[in-house]
């Protein structure tokens, strides 16, 4: 509620719910829940009624997920910047006007970023089930570009090599779709700068995904990595980029969210209380 007050309107939801519950897949609540309290003339029984953990309109379908092992996020940060609430009024609006192709394209769209989910629970499991097999194709596949894994010699019958071109092949997938999307809409959701910065990612040796977040746009890119050597070369690609000026973030991943921590661990903190 105090998010959706300082921005204003009732969003997604997603970035709180990441900081609580850590790496999931979202299903939105409906943004009716909090009308009452959002309105101007709210009472302070209202936004506790609205707030209330025992409100039924909670009602957020959280997954858990977890990014497989030795696969490394990097995210840098993209000095153009998007008007992230004019995009998506420009996105639903299209949306309404074409309800039939619009729900095609979601639908699509949907699929595709469900097939990353599955890919990655699989290739959790192929970790458990051979870790050297596991290792052997990420050790092959971070020396060499998402381009050539599919026909990787020695390999022909490596799960985990097998699932990880299909990951490369899920995430452009995503991308052309989001693309699709941008140009119904007129809406910059991977513009043309970030296609060819993202375009130079994929071709560094052990990158298996490289994409815009969130609601896309000049905001910022993500990028999975295999290996220190790959994350390395990315920044390597940003900190060289002439087009726009990408700066890396210096946030890492973590699957968890919220936690609770002995605070006797953490005397370089306490010494100071």
């Amino acid at each position: 509620y105090a998010h959706c007050l300082a921005q204003g309107k009732v969003g997604s939801g997603f970035d709180v719910s990441a900081a609580v519950y850590g790496s999931h897949v979202y299903r939105r609540f409906s943004p009716a829940v909090l009308e009452t309290a959002m309105a101007e003339c709210s009472s302070i029984e209202d936004i506790k009624q609205a707030t209330s953990p025992d409100n039924p309109g909670w009602n957020s379908d959280v997954t858990p997920v977890s990014i497989p092992p030795r696969l490394v996020l990097r995210l840098a940060d993209v000095d153009a910047g998007s008007n992230t609430p004019s995009m998506v009024k420009k996105v639903l609006q299209w949306q309404k006007a074409n309800p039939k192709e619009a729900s095609d394209l979601w639908s699509k769209l949907n699929a595709a970023n469900t097939r990353i989910r599955f890919i990655w629970d699989q290739l959790n499991e192929a970790s458990n089930a051979d870790g050297a097999d596991y290792d052997a194709a990420l050790d092959w596949c971070a020396k060499h570009k998402s381009s050539e894994w599919k026909s990787a010699p020695g390999l022909p019958n490596s799960q985990t090599h097998r699932l990880l071109a299909e990951l490369v092949e899920a995430t452009l997938d995503v991308r052309a779709l989001q693309r699709q999307l941008g140009e119904h809409a007129q809406v910059p959701i991977e513009p043309l700068k970030q296609t060819r910065l993202l375009d130079a990612c994929m071709e560094v040796p052990g990158v298996c995904m490289a994409a815009v977040p969130g609601a896309g746009g000049y905001d910022a890119i993500f990028c999975v990595t295999l290996s220190p050597a790959a994350s390395r070369a990315v920044e390597d690609v940003w900190s060289s980029w002439e087009e726009m000026s990408v700066g890396p973030l210096l946030a890492n991943q973590a699957s968890g969210g919220v936690c609770i921590l002995d605070v006797a661990a953490y005397p370089e903190i306490t010494s100071h209380l």
